[in-house]
């Protein structure tokens, strides 16, 4: 009875703590304002929890036409919520609550209200199951439930939970982890640990690899530091963690492998800047974003006679280890993939510190008393130091407020201890642990997130106001519900060429544009390299829009474009006003071809590889592009290049060797066209070049050529594209003016192409020909066409991505890449029934591995429990 009742106040305390916690976030919730990051919080959190939730509760799992031109939701969006524990339990408790009609729909300044409450809730276990794993080590409550304070309440916990929030899932995976390491260890019990490792690999690859880190780091240190408890020796550990292993990743197969794929079907330019071995990047003591020692860590690692606790030992130099590899940027890479370095696995060592201080806390009546007053006077003067020898802290509130309230409270509370040494000391400093953490959080969230990172704009009137204005919303869907075709694509991105590109899933459109760390790399090429295509804004893991070129518009489902009334308007070939209000107009397209296009004319991408994007875009205007070598290819049609009739003259600076260097504030080249081609007005120009920034620390800079605009990443940016060879569109006129800011440029490599929409006007004939019935239902599309011609193929524009299959006439036939980035198919004489069915990659393989890992631990659990 006595532990059943303490084990409710333990589930109390820990509520009420985490509430406290989040004090800050309540009261800004009350007031309008979210536990949101401005950036990604508001560009990929909050619009994809939205967009899953909407997809999950109608019954699409895995694929979506409205993530970007189309991609699998499970496997691509596995890094973020598809298969995210916290997030999926969200969703069902959410989706109860609306079935009984507590609540309403759900829409996105529900899901930005709830982030606050769901990390009250995350903490609440995390502190739980951190207290159950230091319980292991046979501490009392009150010690673990301190450790576990620490660990659970350390500052980038509030980081991750406000700017990516599924970063803070990863903090509940270590206690679980090592639970079931010290269940090997101590009872030779393997269970816990398939449970933790397969949860952590079901729940996020990436963490999971982490997480396998931590473990590989903790094992072989509990290696070399044994407690007097530990059952099984070395060679039996090994004998359980193998299995267990292997077992955990059979059960999390089912996501993870689809997971992994997608991640591995990505692509990310590699990190090719130097990496150093150690950087003192920040302060540790005092404003850190990611990892603040609380003051009894250090006051607990200078009392010597703590190191005969073997558990002690081992979570001191653990600790003391994550504090080092904190400032080694190699270390950073290798935790992120040995990409570039990200300051993300410091939580472990917030639980290292946790599990030292509650060991400590448990000895604390046994420990000398010259000792305890030596190492309070050496913890005290070790915060001078390094308040007064770090100079950036002399004006800074985050080092006072941190020195002068959180630091002596510690240090009073313990010398009090050492004088009275009472025998609720443990609970008194258990109590200081709250005091001061609480302060620490609240302070931090106020400094360092709402101000510091501006989550003061992540509020309710930019919600309804700005990302989801009524005058944009019922435009857009007044427009799109004339429309009958079966998949009609909008252009339209809040705030702009730095604007959120997953605007669609907020305002529920279908877009052509997508923001994700995990993308198709097969799009991701079709717009760097194959049409180089500019998105307005340099930047990896995004693609958006079709840089105004008519041609791709009408290939991709590109129907229609908002336009705010207040700017500037550059419409595409071939777009015309269909509807308006007051603030916005919406032009669609007058060329659209269909959706599944038949055609007989083939090419190949060998074929194409040395030919201009214009005589690209051609070809798949004229037939279809394939990957594959075809024996019976088409001549593409030729496309001239006149920059030998161009003459060039340098604008606030000097052009040379091409080297074009700007001296004024603002300049560049200035390309005259020539009469013969200027006088057509009804043409367009392609103009590609290839364009480098000189400055290596250079930052970011404005593209202008005429008036196109489009921003280009500085080279030390970790988010730069390592694309420099542009091709940009403009409207014919007599000079192309590109104009950048002062500075060196490599600008050479030139071409210049007219475009005068012949071949599209001609496409657009032969659709009116053509006759296809198309159904798209999520993952499966049909189609019946008419095959009139030998050796024709049905091509749509649905990015092609492993996991489709396709049938014709009830016969399954291989899926052609087609068009560089999507797919078609071969079809038969006569009438073809046309099916497309998707799954995520190697999902039926991986669910049965899954299946097989659930029974094979089911087995082996009989099995001992028998011979038990």
């Amino acid at each position: 009875m006595k532990r059943k009742s303490t084990v409710w106040l333990l589930i109390f305390g820990s509520l009420a703590f985490a509430i406290l916690a989040h004090f800050f976030f309540l009261k800004e919730l009350s007031n309008g304002r979210f536990m949101v990051g401005p950036n990604d919080g508001l560009s990929q959190m909050v619009p994809f929890k939205h967009f899953l939730y909407q997809n999950y509760t109608s019954g699409e799992w895995f694929y979506s036409h409205d993530f970007g031109l189309g991609s699998g939701t499970f496997g691509q969006l596995a890094y973020y919520f598809s298969t995210n524990m916290v997030f999926l339990a969200t969703v069902f408790f959410v989706w109860l609550m609306e079935t009984f009609s507590f609540i309403s729909s759900p829409d996105l300044l529900f899901w930005a209200q709830s982030s606050v409450i769901v990390s009250v809730f995350r903490m609440t276990i995390i502190i739980l199951l951190s207290t159950a794993a230091f319980r292991t080590f046979k501490l009392g409550y009150l010690p673990a439930f301190a450790g576990a304070l620490l660990y659970a309440s350390s500052v980038m916990y509030y980081r991750h939970a406000a700017f990516w929030e599924f970063f803070a899932d990863a903090y509940l995976w270590i206690p679980l982890l090592v639970i079931g390491m010290e269940k090997i260890i101590r009872e030779k019990q393997p269970f816990w640990f398939i449970l933790g490792l397969s949860l952590a690999l079901f729940n996020n690859f990436y963490f999971a690899y982490m997480s396998c880190l931590f473990v590989a780091i903790y094992v072989l240190l509990r290696w070399f530091i044994r407690s007097s408890d530990d059952l099984a020796t070395i060679r039996e550990q090994v004998k359980y963690y193998i299995p267990s292993i292997l077992i955990s990743f059979a059960i999390g197969a089912i996501s993870f492998v689809p997971a992994v794929y997608g991640f591995l079907n990505n692509y990310r330019p590699p990190f090719e800047d130097p990496i150093d071995w150690f950087s003192l990047h920040d302060n540790i003591f005092y404003t850190s974003r990611t990892l603040i020692l609380p003051a009894l860590f250090p006051l607990f690692v200078f009392i010597k006679s703590l190191y005969k606790d073997k558990m002690f030992r081992f979570f001191a130099i653990l600790s003391l280890l994550y504090i080092v590899m904190h400032y080694i940027p190699i270390i950073a890479s290798i935790f992120n993939g040995f990409s570039a370095p990200q300051n993300r696995f410091e939580y472990m060592g917030s639980f290292a510190i946790g599990g030292a201080v509650a060991v400590a806390l448990s000895k604390v009546t046994q420990l000398p008393r010259k000792q305890m007053i030596a190492s309070a006077i050496g913890t005290l003067l070790l915060f001078i130091i390094v308040y007064f020898t770090d100079r950036s802290l002399e004006l800074s509130r985050v080092g006072m407020e941190e020195f002068f309230i959180l630091v002596p409270i510690m240090l009073l509370a313990f010398v009090w201890v050492i004088w009275k040494r009472p025998r609720y000391a443990i609970g008194f400093l258990t109590t200081s642990v709250i005091a001061t953490q609480l302060l620490l959080a609240y302070h931090y969230q106020d400094k360092q997130l709402s101000q510091a990172g501006n989550l003061t704009n992540s509020n309710e009137t930019y919600i309804t106001e700005e990302y989801q204005p009524d005058e944009q919303v019922e435009l857009i869907h007044s427009v799109l519900n004339q429309d009958y075709d079966p998949l009609a694509r909008l252009e339209w991105v809040i705030g702009g060429r730095s604007g959120r590109n997953n605007t669609g899933m907020v305002q529920g459109f279908p877009s052509v544009s997508s923001y994700s760390s995990v993308l198709n790399q097969h799009m991701l090429f079709f717009y760097y390299n194959d049409l180089q295509i500019d998105m307005k804004r340099e930047s990896v893991s995004r693609y958006s829009g079709f840089g105004d070129r008519a041609n791709l518009y009408s290939l991709l489902g590109g129907k229609y474009i908002l336009f705010p009334k207040n700017q500037e308007i550059h419409v595409p070939y071939g777009f015309e006003p269909f509807e308006e209000n007051e603030s916005y107009v919406v032009y669609q397209n007058q060329n659209m071809l269909p959706f599944a296009r038949v055609t007989s004319m083939v090419f190949s991408e060998e074929q194409m590889q040395d030919q201009p994007m214009l005589t690209r875009e051609h070809a798949m205007l004229d037939g279809v592009i394939l990957e594959k070598t075809v024996e019976d290819v088409a001549s593409p049609s030729d496309s001239e290049n006149f920059i030998q009739d161009v003459e060039f003259e340098a604008v606030g600076g000097s052009y040379e060797d091409g080297i074009l260097t700007i001296t004024d504030d603002r300049g560049g080249l200035d390309l005259q066209i020539p009469t013969s081609i200027s006088d057509n007005e009804q043409s367009d120009l392609y103009v590609s070049f290839h364009l480098l920034n000189q400055s290596e620390t250079a930052k970011l800079f404005k593209l202008e050529v005429n008036d196109y605009v489009t921003d280009r990443k500085s080279r030390e940016s970790i988010y730069k594209t390592g694309v420099n060879d542009l091709t940009i569109r403009v409207p014919m006129d007599e000079t192309i003016s590109i104009r950048m800011r002062k500075g060196s440029y490599q600008l050479d490599q030139f071409s210049i192409y007219q475009e005068n929409y012949e071949k599209l006007d001609e496409a657009v004939e032969r659709a009116a020909e053509s006759d296809a019935t198309v159904s798209i239902d999520g993952r499966k599309m049909s189609f019946t066409v008419e095959n009139t011609n030998a050796n024709e193929y049905l091509t749509i524009p649905v990015p092609f991505e492993k996991g489709w299959t396709a049938n014709v006439n009830g016969e399954k036939v291989p899926i052609e890449k087609a068009n560089y980035a999507f797919m078609a198919v071969a079809l038969e004489d006569g009438e073809n029934e046309v099916t497309f069915s998707y799954y995520p990659p190697y999902f039926i393989e991986s669910t049965a591995v899954t299946i097989a890992g659930l029974l094979l631990t089911a087995g082996w659990y009989v099995y001992r429990r028998r011979k038990q």
